[in-house]
Order: C-alpha cells, then structure tokens, then sequence
C-alpha cells in the first residue's frame, strides 16, 4: 500500500547535510512511500526566531504546517530542531485561538491557512512506527549483524519531555529499537541522549568540542563502531567538527557518524554512493567494510 506525506527536509539536508535528503527518499522509495516535498516552504527558524519574535516564530511554522495540510495528514521530517518547533507550534495554535488567529491573519495574504490537521513526525517514526518490524524485516537483505552502533538521540528529538516516550517501541526508545531490528548490537553510554552543542558552537566551539568530544569518547570507549543520529545539527557537529574535537577532547577523531537513513540503507542493500556516504568528513569505510563482510558470512550459512 503506497503511504503519501508532506515532507519538509529543512536546510540542512538541503545543505551541509544534503546526504540526509538523498538518503531519506532512497529508503522511502524502498518502501512504497511518497515524500511530497513542499514547495518554498521557508525555514522553522532554528531556535533563533523563537528568541526574536514569537509572532514570527508562530507564524514561520505555521505556514509550513499550512502548506503541509493541502499535500497530506502527516508531516515528515528529518531534523530534530525542525521537529521540536513545529510540534510546539502546531500544539499551541491547536490550543490557543487568538494565536491561531493572529497568524492566519498574516497567512491570508499569501492564500494560506492553519486548521491544526497535519500531524507531525520524524522519519525514524515513519520507520519504527508507520512501517513497523514486518515490513522492515522484510526488506533486510544485509543485516547488521556484531556491528556495534551507539544512538544519538540529540536534544530536541525528546522535546516536549512526553515526545521520547511517546514515539518508543515497546518501551524501548525508537533509534535503539530501529538498530537491533536492523541487526546491529545498541552501545549504551551516558551522552546519548545529551546535547551535542550546535546551538553554541558559532558563538563558543570550546563548548560544543566538549561536549560532542565527551560523548564520541564514551561512545568510542564503550565499544562503538559508528554512531547513528537522527538529527543532521548533532550530525554536523560530530562528524565535520570531530577532527578538532581530536586534538583536544576525548573523541578519537575517527567514528563514523550515520544518518538514520543510511544505516537502515545499508542493512536494505542500498549502496554507499545511493546514501550519500562518501560526503562525510569521518571516513565510513570500517562500517562499509564490516557491513559487507556480514552479508557474505550470512550468505555462505547452509
């Protein structure tokens, strides 16, 4: 059965993290599943705008969710940040109605409208939720078997506090299920669900070195081959700014760091040039390696 959503990369993986959109509509077409990208839809404003002008912040993520409502029933993307404001503000304009009002005042002159009737989600949740463990085991012809994945969850995935909870499978947390599905064994260590310091890293990079650095080291020290993020913001700082954090931190400067979408490419067949792999700044070629050598152990079982 085809599923159609609304889909909204956000910059990122428009940009820096092109990879993540590549990647994103690789799996998707594996699965029957429609992204509509939405046409001009602007930017969600980081956190930046929300610390301007709430009005502008309302209204920025209103208009997505506006132009979201004429394409399908649920918005997906793929950034942490993109997500965390637009379930805030699509909550809180389903609740308050002068809100809501005051920005479909500003929408009209543009023939838009906000009706609250899009849902939003991650595409880890279109994975681990949508699709769910039949259909996913059943396009695994690659399985991650001993590789040893840590997820990074990053910050605003888990925003509001109930958003973590909410989208867990099984009481277990969406990005550790989706890895042991995928075959992978889940490294636990304390920085998974912690801040990779994006927001900061413009304004003070001794901070988010340290604490990107602090992370990858227990990550690393734990056993971990590659870490997986659903955020493309922890995925830039991990990954394009891991060789300063190096020479100063404890990461070791040489993790591999995944999209969600690559690592359930990989163990679905797809290749790394269809995921966009060769763009990271850490080279993957361990994690390629290892994949490979597992699907040929598999395949030479009686």
């Amino acid at each position: 059965m085809k599923r159609r959503y609304a889909y909204f990369p956000g910059c990122s993986a428009k940009g820096t993290c092109r990879e993540l959109d590549t990647s994103t509509n690789a799996v998707a077409a594996l699965f029957d599943v429609e992204l509509q990208e939405l046409e001009n839809p602007g930017c969600t404003g980081a956190r930046e705008f929300r610390a301007i002008s709430e009005q502008l912040h309302l209204t920025a993520n209103a208009r997505i969710l506006a132009l979201a409502e004429r394409v399908a029933s649920a918005l997906v993307v793929v950034c942490d940040t993109c997500l965390l404001n637009l379930i805030e503000v699509n909550q809180r304009l389903r609740e308050d109605a002068a809100a809501r009002e005051r920005v479909n005042r500003a929408l009209k002159e543009e023939g838009l409208q906000y009706h609250g009737k899009v849902e939003v989600k991650h595409f880890l949740w279109v994975l681990t939720e949508d699709l769910g463990e039949a259909a996913l085991r059943a396009r695994i012809v690659r399985p991650l078997r001993g590789l040893r994945v840590a997820p990074f969850y990053g910050c605003h995935i888990q925003r509001p506090a109930s958003v973590l909870q909410e989208h867990s499978v099984r009481d277990v947390p969406a990005l550790d299920w989706l890895c042991t599905v995928l075959g992978a064994e889940v490294v636990d260590y304390p920085g998974a669900t912690r801040c990779c310091g994006f927001h900061v890293v413009r304004t003070d990079e001794k901070i988010a070195l340290r604490l990107s650095g602090s992370h990858l080291g227990q990550a690393k020290g734990n056993g971990a081959q590659c870490v997986v993020t659903p955020c493309p913001l922890c995925h830039t700082v991990l990954d394009a700014y891991q060789p300063k954090m190096a020479s100063t931190h404890a990461a070791s400067g040489d993790l591999p760091i995944l999209h969600v979408s690559q690592l359930a490419g990989l163990a679905m067949g797809l290749d790394a040039d269809a995921l966009g792999i060769p763009r990271h700044v850490v080279a993957c070629e361990d994690v390629l390696t290892h994949v490979a050598g597992a699907r040929l152990a598999s395949s030479d079982r009686p």
